[in-house]
């Protein structure tokens, strides 16, 4: 039996479940997932923990840089070298270009273990990486047996790096679309639905302007929190707009799924996103998209006037002008929203592992 290890930053929800699909769908496997921290504290989302099996967590100092449009993250791991040595995994799958990571390539070639190198990051998210942070993604990539991308945008990202084009396998990032998928069948209203972080990186401040010059029964329903709140609360009151926006603050489980059921179109403004899993689950509740062309994993998952459209939010005019074209159709918004709702099954944890598990077998020679 092949022996395999995940190293990851945090036991995020839709990692967590994908890997105990692979525990559970690939017994031929022995997957094990070891985790640089626990969590972020700017990330609010509750982990089930209980169906993953061989998790292992390391000890690590977190250093927490601030920035202008999001907090940056480091772990600086203990133990990583005596973990994977206690694992003695014949394969490894590594998981970014931190610490931790560096630490796990330098065992994998002291040990002449393989290793497969995966990443969300896209050109367009690692636009400001400095010098240090280049080295360290030439480091890895190559000594690396093969990649896995997490969309097509990070497939170029790898490329540009130095990959071998024949060596990349990609495994969309996803969430488990069981757990969101519900149909929609009327779309009578007039609400876009935005999912996420207040913080400047996603945009909603480059929305409102946009907002403010659609028709005015067209509202906006707020989920999420973040330090932008009272900021952007003020910018609604000066353009006009507070009568049309609700702030709900941080909702999760099924009172977010009645929240994508009841919207109409669902929006994402992003400055800055390597992927934008809120779309996902926006298609799987049958909701056509406006995503900004700033969430790179938009572009594998909205079709241009199929299910949605891809915006400049930077533009305000096309931008309002997009949102007043979405709702103008009320029939055409159903097709949109029914498609969303096809396309979403493309991304299911049983099709998005066949990268994964390619990637596997092109290094294990089962391919």
């Amino acid at each position: 039996m092949i022996k395999a290890v995940f190293i990851t930053n945090i036991p995020s929800p839709y990692r967590v479940d994908f890997f105990a699909y692979l525990q559970e769908h690939y017994p031929e496997y022995e997957f094990h997932v070891i985790f640089s921290g626990a969590g972020m504290e700017n990330r609010k989302w509750s982990v089930e923990l209980a169906e993953l099996k061989n998790a292992h967590f390391l000890k690590s100092k977190t250093i927490i840089i601030r920035k202008r449009f999001d907090d940056r993250y480091i772990f600086l791991p203990v133990g990583v070298e005596k973990t994977l040595q206690e694992i003695h995994p014949d394969l490894v799958f590594a998981m970014e270009y931190n610490p931790t990571i560096l630490r796990a390539v330098h065992w994998c070639q002291k040990k002449k273990i393989p290793f497969i190198s995966w990443t969300d990051g896209t050109l367009n998210s690692e636009k400001n990486i400095g010098k240090v942070q280049r080295m360290s993604r030439s480091y890895i990539i190559k000594r690396a047996a093969a990649f896995v991308a997490s969309s097509t945008a990070s497939r170029q990202a790898q490329i540009a790096y130095g990959a071998d084009e024949k060596k990349c396998f990609i495994s969309y990032l996803t969430v488990d679309i069981q757990k969101y998928l519900q149909k929609k069948t009327e779309y009578g209203g007039r609400e876009l639905l935005y999912v996420g972080s207040l913080i400047q990186r996603k945009g909603l401040d480059l929305l409102f302007p946009a907002l403010a010059q659609t028709r005015e029964d067209i509202c906006l329903t707020i989920v999420g929190e973040g330090q932008e709140k009272e900021a952007l609360m003020e910018q609604a009151k000066k353009l006009g707009i507070t009568s049309r926006i609700r702030f709900l603050g941080y909702v999760e489980g099924e009172p977010l799924r009645e929240l994508y059921h009841n919207a109409d179109v669902f929006i994402l403004p992003t400055r800055e996103d390597c992927f934008g899993l809120v779309i996902l689950e926006a298609m799987c509740a049958s909701l056509p998209v406006i995503s900004s062309k700033y969430a790179d994993g938009a572009f594998d998952l909205v079709q241009e006037g199929e299910n949605g459209c891809i915006i400049d939010p930077e533009d305000t005019a096309a931008f309002a002008a997009k949102i007043d074209q979405i709702f103008a159709d009320e029939k055409r918004l159903a097709e949109m929203g029914q498609k969303s709702y096809e396309f979403a099954h493309a991304f299911s944890f049983q099709e998005v592992a066949k990268g994964c598990i390619d990637a596997l077998h092109y290094v294990t020679g089962k391919a």
